[in-house]
């Protein structure tokens, strides 16, 4: 009796030790993967603040890249030095208070009168230039509206400190003279200017 009674006890110790195990293990495995997740919650709180972090400063230095210095009144009050010239062209677009010159070549130079509208030059037709050649700027199209004196002719825009936009107001008329004088010279009427500056020479 007492033999039989003492297996019954060691049998029921074995049996809920053995159950034991299984509900440590469950217990051990619900901890691993509940660190797991707050690991990688973690991980991705980091890259997400990394993400942010870079956007940020890609916006940081977009808006740095977008801010002007120049004021559209400040390109008029520009030294001689300065000009505006189209990509790969040769000739030169220059600014003075209340004018804008087409200086097309040493030799061929038109002038427009110009004032200051919302933030924008606006420049006006007229036959100024000091050419010893014909440029043809006096050319007239049929079925197409052709500049006439007195009216806007263009506006500048200045888009950062070495750049500038110029809208015509003769599409038409502008794709035309371009199209005749591209064979022997660089767009007349470019769309886009970008900023040069010549360096000083020192005369002895």
């Amino acid at each position: 009796m007492g033999r039989e009674y003492f297996l019954l006890i060691l049998f029921v110790f074995n049996f809920l030790g053995c159950g034991d195990r299984p509900l440590g293990n469950e217990n051990n495995k619900e901890v691993m993967i509940k660190k797991k997740r707050l690991k990688s919650q973690g991980s991705e709180k980091q890259i997400m603040t990394v993400q942010e972090g870079e956007k940020n400063s890609i916006n940081k230095e977009k808006a740095v890249d977008n801010q002007t210095k120049l004021k559209i009144e400040d390109i008029e009050r520009q030294t001689i030095l300065d000009a505006w010239t189209d990509k790969g062209s040769f000739w030169l677009l220059r600014f003075t208070p209340n004018k804008v010159i087409y200086e097309f070549n040493p030799s061929c130079a038109y002038w427009f009168p110009s004032k200051i509208i919302n933030n924008e030059i606006v420049f006006y037709w007229e036959d100024n230039k000091n050419c010893s050649f014909e440029r043809g700027l006096s050319k007239k199209f049929a079925s197409i509206k052709n500049p006439e004196l007195g009216k806007p002719f263009g506006g500048v825009k200045l888009v950062n400190d070495s750049t500038i936009v110029v809208h015509y107001y003769y599409k038409d008329w502008i794709k035309k003279i371009n199209k005749q004088e591209s064979r022997t010279i660089d767009t007349l009427f470019p769309s886009s200017f970008r900023k040069i500056t010549f360096k000083k020479t020192l005369s002895n």
